[in-house]
């Protein structure tokens, strides 16, 4: 999929034309007449995913980005999904809740060294003195809660519940031990933080995000569901379950638009949200076990490569869900797509 996104990048930097009025450059704007071509590269990187559908976007600026779709909301009705449908982007709700907490750090609210017992009580099987750093990196060797199959069990058997983050992590288990000193990514990192940014700040991690992210940058399709979730938005309502959503909660539980996610990503990764130094704070990378590979992975982010190109960016599985966003410094280009119906794999 990500070989076939390649072709995209260069048609979209080929459509956005810059103007020079009396020397003063405009941002580029895209050329309409392109979407044909684009929508022609998407349809074939749809075939490589063998999804029911697929949205991807292309985004450098307000006046030059694309998006466009393919596929049906669901084999046996047939409906086509259009580019403003909701995608479950999963994992990337990290890089928000990352944002968020390098935010806090910012104000002086809560340091990047303090320890995790500084701002929540204690609870089995996890040590009160991982810092938020090992938290945002995965470098706090905490077991997955995702991994306990009890907490599946208890997932499935009510769709209707709303799981609190403390529930969460009763279900943490012991550390795990550690594949040649490497730690493991693992989602109870993230539940941790979201906890931490609601004590922090003292309002919910849903208010925090509207108040500094959604509503600034006019993200206006991303939200965190957990009911009423309005399946004729949405490219595949198979799985609208406020229980399997409010179980991935801070870990996971974004739904945006592909523009919208590719949008947040620009802003992110070429500094225009955070600090200077904060953004050099969250690129610095350690690898870290995801699957069966290495990935370096910095606070809320990961390293990406394309041949000679790097990325930054992250990515997200949560059936049936599959997602991907990365920006490309060398060309000032942010994508994200996400598929339904795939089978996870990249």
């Amino acid at each position: 999929m990500l070989r076939a996104l390649v072709i995209l990048w260069l048609v979209l930097l080929s459509s956005c034309a810059v103007f020079d009025d009396e020397h003063q450059v405009e941002d580029p704007v895209f050329n309409p007449q392109l979407s044909e071509i684009l929508q022609n590269a998407l349809e074939e990187a749809f075939q490589i995913q063998e999804a029911n559908s697929i949205s991807a976007s292309l985004y450098i600026s307000e006046r030059c980005h694309w998006q466009g779709a393919a596929g049906v909301t669901r084999p046996d009705l047939g409906d086509p999904v259009e580019p403003d449908m909701l995608f479950g982007f999963a994992s990337i709700t990290k890089t928000f809740v990352a944002a968020i907490t390098l935010q806090l750090v910012e104000e002086n609210k809560m340091g990047l060294d303090d320890p995790l017992g500084k701002w929540l009580a204690n609870y089995p099987n996890i040590d009160a003195n991982i810092t938020i750093r090992q938290l945002l990196n995965h470098g706090s060797g905490l077991e997955n809660y995702f991994r306990n199959e009890k907490f599946w069990s208890e997932v499935e058997a009510d769709l209707n519940r709303v799981w609190l983050p403390e529930e969460l992590l009763t279900y943490v288990g012991p550390p795990p031990k550690l594949y040649r000193g490497v730690p493991r990514y693992s989602n109870t990192n993230y539940i941790l933080l979201g906890m931490i940014i609601e004590s922090v700040t003292g309002s919910s991690l849903e208010q925090e995000l509207q108040n500094r992210i959604i509503g600034p940058l006019h993200l206006g399709s991303t939200y965190l569901p957990e009911r009423d979730f309005n399946p004729d938005r949405w490219a595949d309502s198979t799985t609208l379950f406020s229980s399997l959503y409010s179980a991935a909660g801070a870990a996971g539980a974004i739904a945006s638009t592909s523009k919208d996610i590719a949008k947040w990503s620009h802003i992110l990764y070429s500094g225009n949200f955070l600090h200077p130094a904060s953004l050099e704070s969250m690129l610095v990378t350690e690898d870290r076990l995801i699957g069966g590979g290495k990935v370096p992975m910095g606070l809320g982010v990961w390293k990406l490569s394309e041949g000679l190109q790097t990325a930054w960016g992250h990515g997200g599985w949560y059936d049936p869900f599959v997602s991907k966003t990365f920006y490309i410094p060398k060309y000032e280009l942010s994508v994200a797509y996400a598929s339904s119906g795939a089978d996870g794999s990249e």
